[in-house]
């Protein structure tokens, strides 16, 4: 049938053998059969079926019970084994997660990839924002509160976001510390946008609609990072000595070439 057929592609698709799903699903129609009459329905050798029985009940899939010396077999609960399954799955998922993020890289160091779209840019630094563990670096004059979730569920890790901007917007509520330069008359409406980003020194995105569209670029290539990282520092820093010593102090580290 059309939909036994569906069933057994996607219990193969959740890690089940193929002989192992059409043994399963049997028992789920009859419960409670014995390795015979699986071996008839299914019309395999009866050391076939005890087999592929046996590799079910390792897996924690069907239980197995004596009834007059006979041993008879069912599936578990059909809801125990998926909520299991998602438990495995989202366990195996996080493991993979951390650890191959901590795989060096042999070779060259990684790439450059371009970012075509404001769309791009957003989508690439919500990405980074949900791999952060320690810290963050912005200086941009978009609207962050357009990624309020993201930045509240890094509040709620302990990750530390730091921003330099142009723009007078409270961010408090979102968990960002911030460090406005009012020195020039910025504001999110500017024709010009950008975004400068740098996260835990392992990514960085650099990017603008300077020339008309918005594009930009994404790397994990350290000295990029670092220096985006720098570049976001030294801004706070020459902030803070404005602040200290009065505006003035611009012109007196700024360099005449």
């Amino acid at each position: 049938m059309i939909e036994n057929e569906k069933i057994l592609e996607n219990l193969e698709k959740i890690g089940f053998g193929r002989k192992e799903a059409e043994v399963f699903l049997e028992l789920v129609k009859n419960p409670g059969a014995n390795g015979s009459q699986i071996a008839k329905a299914l019309g395999y050798p009866r050391t076939t079926v005890y087999q592929n029985l046996d590799i079910l009940q390792k897996k924690g899939y069907i239980n197995s019970y004596l009834d007059k010396e006979i041993t008879l077999y069912e599936a578990i609960d059909l809801n125990e084994l998926f909520e299991n399954y998602k438990k495995e799955v989202n366990s195996a998922t996080k493991f993979l997660k951390d650890e191959l993020n901590k795989v060096e890289v042999n070779g060259k160091q990684k790439q450059f990839y371009n970012l075509n779209s404001f769309e791009d840019v957003k989508d690439r630094f919500r990405n980074i924002l949900k791999r952060a563990e320690k810290i963050v670096y912005i200086n941009t004059n978009l609207d962050l509160f357009e990624f309020e979730k993201d930045f509240k569920r890094l509040k709620e890790k302990g990750v530390r976001v730091i921003l330099f901007s142009f723009n007078k917007i409270d961010y408090m509520s979102l968990g960002v510390e911030t460090y406005i330069r009012d020195s020039f008359n910025f504001n999110v409406t500017d024709s010009e946008k950008r975004i400068m980003v740098a996260v835990d020194l392992f990514a960085a995105i650099i990017a603008s609609n300077y020339e008309g569209e918005f594009c930009g670029t994404y790397s994990e290539n350290k000295l990029l990072v670092n220096i985006v990282t720098e570049h976001i520092k030294n801004d706070i820093h020459l902030m803070k000595l404005e602040n200290r010593f009065g505006k003035d102090v611009n012109k007196i580290i700024t360099l005449d070439f």
